[in-house]
């Protein structure tokens, strides 16, 4: 059957619009991801400051060993101070002696100091990341509820938007392949593709059209298609 030109225009119209209704999908479906996005930079942030507080907490370990290495060392040199104490056989060696081991003891003493120091901001740094962990925990069980939440939207979107394009063949069907092929590419280009006149108007691009072309809109006895922005034309 061949469609006048009256009716090819009603079938382009009907099928602008489906185009339109499965474009609003698609840009629902494409904003679902964005949906969960500040949720998914809140478990990222989490992670960042927990691992943070772990390398912090590496390095104040690594220094408590250090300094605990260095603390044996000067209790050995204490110890061999106190095995040389009693090797002396002048008072002036044994004061000597005893003025080294005291310097040796108040150095080991301040050593030990430091280390209780560095194990307290380990306790904090472990205190800080347990905290941080359960931040994470709550985070994350809000990422995957909003996430559950827009994959059940998504779900439904996504069988509304292929219903609707099950539906594309049969509104094309008939359309003369030359003027299907104009909308199209136009549809395609600029996102409506069949606009009606305004006056002796093209409402898409606002171009003056001839008489000849306004009379044939008007009365339908022809596809008119815009020589400015090629768009197909209506009364």
């Amino acid at each position: 059957m061949t469609l006048t030109p009256r009716e090819v225009i009603e079938r382009l119209k009907a099928l602008q619009e489906l185009d339109r209704q499965i474009a609003t999908f698609d840009w629902e479906l494409s904003g679902g991801p964005k949906a969960v996005e500040g949720f998914a930079r809140a478990v990222a942030a989490a992670d960042a400051k927990i691992a943070q507080l772990e390398e912090r907490t590496k390095l104040l370990r690594a220094q408590a060993k250090l300094r605990e290495n260095e603390a044996k060392t000067s209790e050995a040199k204490v110890e061999r101070l106190n095995e040389q104490a009693r090797a002396v056989k002048t008072n002036r060696e044994f004061t000597a002696i005893r003025s080294e081991i005291a310097n040796a003891k108040i150095e080991l003493g301040k050593m030990e100091e430091e280390i209780l120091k560095i194990m307290e901001a380990v306790a904090t740094q472990e205190s800080l990341t347990a905290a941080a962990r359960e931040e994470r925990a709550k985070e994350q069980k809000k990422l995957d509820a909003e996430r559950a939440k827009v994959d059940a939207a998504l779900s439904g979107l996504r069988k509304s938007r292929d219903d609707h394009a099950a539906r594309r063949p049969a509104a094309t069907k008939e359309i003369p392949s030359e003027t299907l092929a104009s909308y199209e590419r136009v549809q395609k280009a600029r996102g409506n593709a069949v606009v009606p006149i305004e006056h002796d108007f093209c409402s898409g691009c606002m171009e003056r059209l001839t008489r000849n072309d306004v009379f044939a809109v008007q009365n339908a006895s022809r596809i008119v298609v815009c020589k400015s922005c090629g768009r197909i034309l209506h009364a």
